[in-house]
């Protein structure tokens, strides 16, 4: 609301301190008082309004669906390790002795080697590879025989596994291949033991030897000429304690064995049994 300038009555603003019209410095006028609020309603104690009650209920719904979804993920990650801990791991490793290289585990978990890429693994323990392990080792009569150099003291050895350098497992021509074995009976006989007997064998060993390249895990090394058989096999052997001594030969026809001779090295050498 204006008001009216005392000298010349002409209309003029509250703010104003020199009125516009004639000069006149106007008086100082009051200010006007703010306008009052509203007194703000304390709710009485135990009541809660309507809103606060459908917040509260959305915070715990949120809660609980939250909640569920990590018990969903948590157990989702246990089967997912469950399902991992029961099958074999197949792994790219790096290059080995010049080539592309795979890395396997067995279905159990107990020991690792490498394998050229080309090579083709069965694992009695992975699913429906048991009949076709026993299918190849009755077309390849010698994968059966080649743990027999230390197989046959035990007179428990297990084949657990073969990996052959083929992609026809159906053939009956000799091929490279590599056999692991276990037995519980040897599971406490230390590698100079385990030469010891071996000792005055036919067909004989020779270059045996103490390898201790894996720290905690010293292995028997022998290689065996099986010219009956058309065959010559790298071996190895380490055990595990309490639960099985482990053999594995590595194995060529004669004509063949020259070549691969590095690559079953290799293989031997990439043999480890896993911590449990």
């Amino acid at each position: 609301m204006s008001a009216a300038c005392p000298n010349c009555g002409k209309p003029v603003l509250p703010i104003d301190t020199t009125c516009w019209h004639c000069g006149y410095a106007l008086p100082k006028r009051p200010k006007a008082p703010p306008p009052a609020r509203a007194p703000r309603q304390t709710p009485a104690a135990g009541s809660v309004s309507a809103a606060e009650s459908a917040a509260a209920d959305y915070d715990l719904r949120a809660l609980a669906i939250y909640g569920l979804l990590t018990v969903a993920v948590v157990v989702a990650l246990w089967l997912v390790m469950r399902a991992l801990g029961q099958q074999p791991v197949l792994v790219r490793s790096a290059a080995l002795a010049g080539g592309d290289w795979v890395s396997v585990t067995d279905a159990d978990l107990r020991y690792t080697l490498s394998l050229p890429a080309g090579w083709q693994w069965l694992d009695v323990g992975y699913r429906d590879q048991e009949a076709l392990l026993a299918a190849v080792i009755k077309r390849q009569g010698y994968v059966a025989q080649a743990l027999d150099p230390l197989g046959q003291a035990a007179g428990d050895v297990a084949t657990l596994a073969v990996a052959a350098n083929t992609r026809d497992l159906n053939g009956p021509d000799p091929i490279p291949f590599v056999v692991v074995g276990r037995s519980e009976r040897l599971a406490n006989l230390s590698p100079e033991d385990a030469l010891a007997l071996l000792a005055g064998r036919d067909p004989a060993v020779a270059e045996t030897a103490i390898d201790r390249h894996l720290a905690g895990q010293p292995q028997a090394r022998f290689d065996l000429l099986d010219s009956a058989n058309s065959y010559q096999c790298r071996h190895l052997f380490v055990a595990d304690a309490g639960a099985g001594g482990y053999l594995v030969a590595a194995c060529a026809p004669p004509a063949e064995y020259g070549r691969l001779r590095s690559t079953l090295d290799a293989i031997l050498d990439s043999f480890q049994l896993l911590q449990r």
